[in-house]
């Protein structure tokens, strides 16, 4: 595979992870947003934030790489987020905690596979491997804590 051809592949996957933590960070926000319990709303402020940081540092390589990172989220969780949306208002109840998260769960669970992936494919450049590491080891420890959480 040529050096081009390593840089567009790898690009690739970094959009595929930069679309997932876009997602993430909007999911975040919006759950905090629903629940009602101030403490977790702030932990999900705190990973929105986080994940915004992590995204920048994406957007930062994509770029290097001499491409355009596409800012937009998936399809698919906007539509997951208006849904949300209309099911509180239909409702009229703010979100059991632990329907929460579970929802962040499989959420954290689906972008440690993106990221893991990622990490696993043969055209990710050396010099990505540390941001997606980071990032990775960021979406376990959510993922430990949020299990925490449920099992109480």
């Amino acid at each position: 595979m040529s050096d081009q051809a390593t840089t567009v592949s790898d690009s690739s996957q970094l959009q595929d992870v930069l679309t997932r933590y876009r997602d993430s960070h909007d999911g975040y926000l919006q759950a905090a947003e629903l629940i009602s319990l101030p403490e977790l709303a702030s932990a999900f402020r705190d990973i929105a934030a986080r994940r915004s940081v992590i995204s920048e540092e994406l957007v930062t390589l994509i770029q290097h790489d001499g491409f355009r990172p596409d800012l937009d989220g998936s399809n698919e969780a906007g539509i997951h987020r208006w849904w949300l949306r209309l099911r509180e208002k239909m409702t009229d109840q703010k979100h059991d905690a632990n329907a929460v998260l579970s929802e962040c769960i499989r959420g954290e669970t689906e972008l440690a596979r993106t990221l893991q992936s990622a990490l696993d494919s043969e055209s990710v450049l050396p010099s990505h491997v540390p941001v997606l590491t980071r990032a990775l080891d960021e979406v376990k420890l959510a993922v430990r804590s949020f299990d925490a959480l449920v099992s109480k």
